[in-house]
């Protein structure tokens, strides 16, 4: 008989696969890692030359105790309080912490994750303080410009602090802002806003309900990307339209929609027209104090001095928003005077 043990393991090329196998994954391996420090340098050079070009436009943005990670399959840069400054006008801001991540794969898709808290100040106009729970950002781009950005925050709690003394805070249980360039030209510029779960203080005195949903959508046409310079009056210049509009606001079962366009002349001033259209305003009379006093007694304008809306996609009472250079007016009711967006 023969022995089993005796007989001799394969010796050709089938029995040698395992070691071609590990060969090869250790190949691999090496050239993932080379290719991950290569793309490494080129994303630290790439910083490197961004926050100069920025720097020769007047925008100065440090980035201290950088470290640069994520291997294997992404990119993370992160650093300790980063800032930015705008010395022409003034401007700066901080936070505690930044991270940038980009995957491999997508290095055009970068998301941004920041720690609070944010401190902002422009000289003569004002600071901003903010804190949050979660704040992420994310960026696609193409040659030469931002295609579209998108900001997410949970727990939002923002205080600004005017310049006359006067503060004003916002809160909000989830905001979101959208932004996208469009047009073939790449000069028309989209914008959505929307914050659930919102409340507003004046001076430390709530206005309006203690928790709304509100959502803006508007089309800045003929815009220029961001910029060291003043961007509103270079908008003006360029004609200034913002059209279409489109606004909603919820509160304790009253919803309220509207859409119009508006146009940001030479003087910083705004002139045009938003139609709004308030459904379930049976609310106003069940439940005034639960949607607090402001708000009842704007919502009683549509109640009193509104008539049926003709147009299917605005249902309800209609009245107007009609802002005759910086003054306003809602339906009969005289607003007070805007402040300008820029000075000539």
């Amino acid at each position: 008989m023969t022995d089993p043990q005796a007989v001799p393991a394969p010796s050709g090329p089938r029995g040698r696969w395992p070691l071609y196998l590990a060969l090869g994954v250790a190949v691999a391996a090496a050239a993932w890692t080379a290719g991950w420090t290569w793309a490494r340098s080129r994303a630290i050079e790439e910083m490197d030359a961004r926050l100069a070009g920025l720097e020769r436009q007047g925008v100065r943005v440090v980035c201290p105790e950088r470290s640069v990670g994520g291997y294997p399959f992404r990119l993370e840069i992160s650093c300790r309080d980063p800032g930015v400054e705008i010395a022409a006008r003034g401007l700066g801001g901080s936070v505690a912490a930044l991270r940038v991540v980009a995957q491999i794969w997508d290095p055009k898709h970068v998301i941004l994750e920041a720690d609070g808290p944010l401190v902002g100040e422009e000289a003569g106009k004002g600071r901003i303080e903010a804190t949050w729970r979660r704040l992420s950002m994310s960026l696609r781009w193409r040659p030469g410009a931002v295609d579209r950005a998108s900001l997410s925050i949970e727990g939002l709690d923002t205080t600004l602090h005017g310049a006359d003394g006067r503060t004003g805070r916002l809160k909000a249980e989830h905001w979101e802002t959208h932004g996208r360039n469009a047009g073939e030209r790449a000069q028309s510029l989209e914008v959505v806003a929307s914050a659930a779960g919102a409340a507003l203080w004046v001076e430390g005195r709530p206005v309006g309900p203690p928790r709304s949903d509100v959502s803006l959508e508007a089309n800045l046409v003929d815009a220029l990307p961001p910029g060291p310079g003043e961007a509103a009056k270079a908008f003006a210049a360029r004609g200034g339209r913002i059209a279409p509009i489109r606004a909603s606001f919820s509160v304790g079962g009253v919803r309220v929609a509207g859409k119009g366009e508006l146009t940001l002349g030479a003087d910083g001033l705004l002139d045009g027209m938003i139609g709004f259209a308030a459904q379930g305003l049976e609310a106003v009379v069940a439940q005034p104090a639960a949607l607090g006093a402001e708000t009842a007694g704007l919502l009683g304008g549509f109640i009193l001095l509104g008539k049926p809306s003709n147009d299917p996609e605005l249902p309800g009472r209609r009245l107007d928003l009609v802002i005759d250079h910086g003054r306003p007016r809602f339906g009969r009711l005289l607003l007070p005077p805007m402040a300008p967006a820029f000075h000539p």
